[in-house]
């Protein structure tokens, strides 16, 4: 091998440990996952990010991000049971049984969170900053609630 394809190998074998250990650790948490997990555990993770935006755009009175982004979660809400087909809880999934166990309750849990965001929005119409901080309370909680009962830790 010659001297410049050796080079050009060990920078690529470097780059490629760097990459790896410099990754996100939601990236490494959905290490492994494929299929309906995988695009399940995306959607939690741009949900999380879109909640993060709204509470940071509730700090600047920015109703417009709110608003904007729990159109995003209404919509993920709407759908988000079609994400959970029967035996898709391998590893990394953090599905609990208790989802496809107790079907009715998880769909229950996915309509208050669904009621939640669709209330923040229309708080965020209003632009009362009391109202949408309750709304988005409201709405915080009925995520927690539901990994609670259905989620792993």
């Amino acid at each position: 091998m010659s001297k410049l394809k050796l080079k050009a190998t060990a920078l690529c074998a470097i780059s490629a440990l760097a990459l790896s250990l410099s990754s996100p650790p939601a990236v490494l948490a959905h290490k492994g996952a494929m299929g309906i997990v995988k695009e399940r555990m995306d959607k939690f993770k741009a949900s999380e990010k879109a909640t993060k935006r709204i509470k940071q755009a509730l700090s600047r009175g920015d109703t417009a991000v709110v608003m904007a982004e729990a159109e995003f979660l209404v919509s993920w809400a709407s759908e988000m049971d079609s994400y959970f087909p029967e035996n898709s809880n391998q590893s990394p999934s953090e599905a609990k049984d208790e989802i496809w166990l107790q079907w009715d309750d998880f769909v229950g849990a996915i309509q208050s969170f669904e009621n939640a965001s669709t209330a923040l929005i229309d708080a965020a119409a209003t632009e009362d900053p009391r109202a949408m901080d309750g709304a988005f309370s409201d709405m915080t909680k009925s995520c927690k609630s539901c990994h609670q009962q259905f989620r792993e830790d």
